[in-house]
């Protein structure tokens, strides 16, 4: 027997209600940064590249943004076909001062001028110079400062048959770590609010072909205290173990490039392709986009990726670019 009109129209409104929550709870909806374009839907759903990379922030606090950013930007804005879209892994700016706010607006003005001579929209996971203190500790005034000039700190999109989530790695974790150097340090760290948005997204996107998760901290990092804290770790390659399309993890903040599937004996491997669902995502390090070099690695070198996709197949490549001679006069050098 047919529902009275006002019992359809409860009904309906129950399941709005209840569609609704379930939709809020996902990832919020992450814009490209001021000036770089909006992002338009793909000519071939399953046939599109974009290009990713990071930490380019300058060596010192007065010092203008590296040439590397721009040969970068530069590479992107004469590819053909173009590619879809860029997406960084954070310390976009030198950062970490939030009692001189307009000195960081300046920073991110110069970084925008750079991004947008790409000519595609460029989306970005910040970092801990975007994010924190000079102790390295998450700042309500440079999370405020981000926001207002730059994105949401955290989000995703849909582009094609791929998702793409940008998570915000700049948490205190619940223990510190004491560094080598003897500072005492925090590491990054996931939200328990976090990942329940990302475990929600995760299960409502398990029709894409791929899921591409960026953030500043590595999970797999090769230096072990640049990444984020252990319990994070746990939390997240349990999560990639339920979802078999999470199938890149790209990350910055060690300034290198690093390809952990080849390990220590191989870390500068050529980025592994993907051509059908396994159990593991792949973990990738790409923090040479301009600042200071990890000094004594093999993959202290300026790069950046150009990843394409193409229907169930994935294929990034590697990018390198010139790295000049350090001069032991210019501080601004790197």
């Amino acid at each position: 027997m047919a529902l009275p009109l006002s019992s359809r129209f409860r009904f309906l409104l129950v399941f709005a209600t209840l569609f609704g929550s379930v939709a809020a709870a996902q990832m919020p909806d992450l814009a490209a940064l001021p000036g770089t374009g909006k992002l338009h839907a793909a000519a071939g759903s399953n046939q599109f590249s974009f290009v990713a990379g990071g930490d380019n922030r300058p060596a010192h606090k007065s010092c203008p943004q590296p040439s590397t950013p721009g040969e970068i930007f530069s590479a992107v804005q004469q590819m053909n076909p173009a590619p879809a879209f860029v997406f960084w892994t954070g310390d976009t700016i030198s950062g970490k001062q939030p009692d001189k706010p307009n000195r960081i607006q300046k920073q991110y003005k110069e970084f925008l001028k750079i991004a947008k001579t790409g000519g595609v929209p460029v989306f970005n996971a910040p970092g801990n110079h975007e994010l924190d203190d000079e102790n390295n500790a998450p700042s309500d005034a440079m999370k405020k400062l981000y926001l207002t000039n730059m994105s949401g700190t955290y989000g995703a999109f849909s582009y094609g048959n791929s998702r793409f989530v940008a998570l915000n790695s700049e948490h205190t974790a619940a223990t510190k770590a004491k560094a080598k150097s003897g500072k005492v340090d925090a590491p990054g760290a996931i939200t328990k609010k976090a990942l329940e948005l990302l475990k929600q997204d995760l299960d409502a996107n398990k029709d894409k072909a791929h899921i591409f998760i960026f953030m500043h901290h590595p999970v797999v990092p090769f230096d072990p205290e640049d990444g984020i804290d252990s319990k994070s770790v746990a939390a997240l390659q349990d999560l990639f173990k339920k979802h078999s399309n999470v199938s890149y993890v790209i990350s910055g903040h060690e300034h290198i490039y690093y390809n952990p599937q080849g390990g220590k004996t191989n870390p500068i491997a050529p980025p592994p392709s993907r051509t059908d669902p396994s159990e593991s995502p792949f973990y990738l390090v790409s923090g040479g986009a301009g600042a200071p070099l990890k000094k004594n690695n093999p993959g202290a070198f300026h790069h950046y990726l150009v990843i394409t996709v193409d229907g169930n197949t994935v294929t990034p490549e590697l990018k390198k670019l010139p790295t000049p001679a350090a001069d032991p006069d210019d501080k601004c050098g790197g």
